[in-house]
């Protein structure tokens, strides 16, 4: 006889399974269903330009220049974990830096025929323009598995405008006289050599100048190009360069990858554990802060749901980390997952206002325990008790499993493995390092190299607030003056271990990887 809490969890399950095999596209840019994003088994492509098909020209309707592709799942084979002869290689922000790329996979004597690379966006742009278009050849042609960052964004964008404005024959014309004239009076015709950074420093005053002695048959295109974009930028000038196939490329990528059995999110700048909006353990908001309904209804002894093929533990992750993209708004934006750093107030930032998004990340996967743990089964019975209200403990814990996140976009911060997150961008672009996270192949070292020391974070501490192309020493330290204040236990000012080349980290529940790095000059 199945109960009516049984039942409810059935109907909640299979509610679960459907989102998860549910597929589509959906154009809503705020309020996406990650499920039926999922288009990596199916193929679809979001693109509706570089020859897939010509926009009719419309000046009073903008095109979607975004073209989505929220997420793709990676299975064992695409991630494999165990496999003594494949690795996963993770590289962090190229930025179009080919020859220190090169002596990367040169120095993790890269195998393509076997490992598995993963970028995590921001492959193209700031490098020279030549170099930025040899890496993405590369990229195509080996189809390597990463992400959209925010510059690989901005180059699809400026793509779909492109061919929006050449739909029209007399705006195609007036883009090619600007094109010709801005390449005579910056390089005299020839291809630039310098960096994509160092072109672009007078571009503002240059097109400024353009837009002021246009004739009045051309201010109609001027007008046309959307507020904030940087006209024949880096990101402009590779959007214009590039192949179809090279195109088509950059619209497969995805803003996520999530790899259920190694419980790994993939990002290019970060993503969110919880609505910073609302506590982390309010239970009807946060998908960390409670067990999806279906598990209610287990015995206490065993991790599974016995009876009926239902799922166990590592499924129920699955379906929990799920809940992370579908169940906090903020990373259901697209620009959350390619631009954030800073979180303050319940709002995110580009900057590092507030407390960085992996300090958070990490501390709400340090307080998970589990779905079985005592302190957390206590919770779903008799909820409003006295007696269960006393047994809470006074440390807040959460009903999950730690996931990990792998991502790129902070070069300010540096190379930053924590316990449950990866950065990777060591700012190559700027004469620092390129780094790689091999994770498999042949045994690693001891698990006695693991440790790895943290900053305690005290609640309010904020970040201090730079841009990302502005590098002080240690600003990943950089404290408030209040925060300072407030720490007075030598104890928990230990600095943070840094690491460096050829040192081993833990990766997932585990797993251990280790950190290859090659300086960038």
């Amino acid at each position: 006889m199945i109960t009516a809490r049984e039942l409810a969890g059935f109907i909640s399950l299979a509610a679960v399974l459907a989102f998860l095999l549910s597929c589509g596209t959906s154009g809503d840019y705020d309020r996406w269903n990650w499920g039926r994003w999922d288009a990596d088994r199916t193929g679809e492509r979001l693109g509706a330009f570089g020859g897939l098909r010509q926009p009719e020209f419309n000046a009073k309707k903008l095109p979607d220049f975004g073209q989505y592709r929220a997420l793709r799942t990676l299975d064992e084979d695409e991630f494999p974990l165990d496999s003594p002869n494949r690795r996963v290689v993770f590289v962090g922000d190229i930025h179009g830096m080919y020859k220190p790329f090169n002596q990367l996979l040169d120095k993790i004597d890269y195998d393509s025929t076997n490992d598995v690379l993963i970028h995590t966006g921001d492959f193209l742009a700031k490098g020279q323009h030549h170099h930025s278009m040899a890496t993405l050849e590369y990229m195509t042609t080996h189809n390597i598995t990463g992400v959209r960052g925010n510059h690989d964004q901005q180059i699809l964008e400026w793509r779909g405008w492109i061919s929006w404005i050449c739909s029209s024959t007399e705006g195609c014309n007036w883009l090619k006289r600007i094109e010709h004239h801005w390449r005579v009076s910056h390089q005299g015709g020839s291809e630039p050599l310098q960096k994509d950074t160092e072109l672009d420093e007078d571009l503002d005053e240059y097109l400024e100048a353009q837009m002021q002695k246009a004739p009045s048959k051309d201010r109609r295109w001027w007008k046309l190009i959307p507020a904030g974009w940087k006209f024949l930028s880096g990101q402009y000038r590779i959007a214009r360069d590039m192949s179809k196939g090279q195109y088509e490329y950059l619209l497969q990528l995805p803003l996520a990858l999530y790899v259920p059995h190694a419980h790994t999110f993939v990002v290019h700048a970060g993503i969110l554990p919880s609505d910073p909006r609302y506590p982390y353990d309010d239970a009807k908001r946060q998908p960390l802060a409670r067990i999806p309904d279906i598990f209610r209804s287990a015995e206490e002894d065993t991790p599974c749901v016995s009876g009926n093929g239902l799922m166990c533990t590592s499924h129920l992750r699955r379906v929990q980390e799920m809940e992370i993209l579908t169940d906090v708004p903020q990373n259901k934006v697209p620009w959350t997952l390619m631009n954030i750093r800073g979180v303050k107030n319940g709002k995110v930032f580009r900057k590092y206002t507030g407390k960085y998004w992996a300090k958070l990340w990490n501390q709400e996967m340090g307080r998970c325990v589990g779905f079985t743990d005592e302190r957390v089964l206590s919770s779903y019975v008799n909820e409003d008790s006295e007696e269960a209200n006393k047994k809470k403990p006074k440390k807040v814990t959460l009903p999950c499993y730690p996931a990990t996140v792998v991502y790129g976009h902070s070069a300010s911060r540096g190379l930053s493995p924590k316990r449950w997150s990866v950065g990777l961008d060591s700012g190559c672009v700027y004469g620092r390092k390129l780094t790689a996270l091999v994770l498999g192949g042949p045994r690693l070292g001891s698990t006695e190299q693991w440790e790895i020391y943290e900053e305690d974070d005290e609640e309010g501490q904020e970040e201090a607030e730079y841009d990302d192309e502005t590098f002080e020493a240690n600003d990943d330290r950089v404290e408030d003056s209040d925060s300072v204040g407030r720490r007075t236990n030598a104890n928990r000012w230990r600095r943070r271990k840094h690491k460096k080349d050829g040192d081993i980290v833990p990766f997932g529940d585990q797993y251990k990887a280790k950190i290859i790095s090659v300086k960038c000059r």
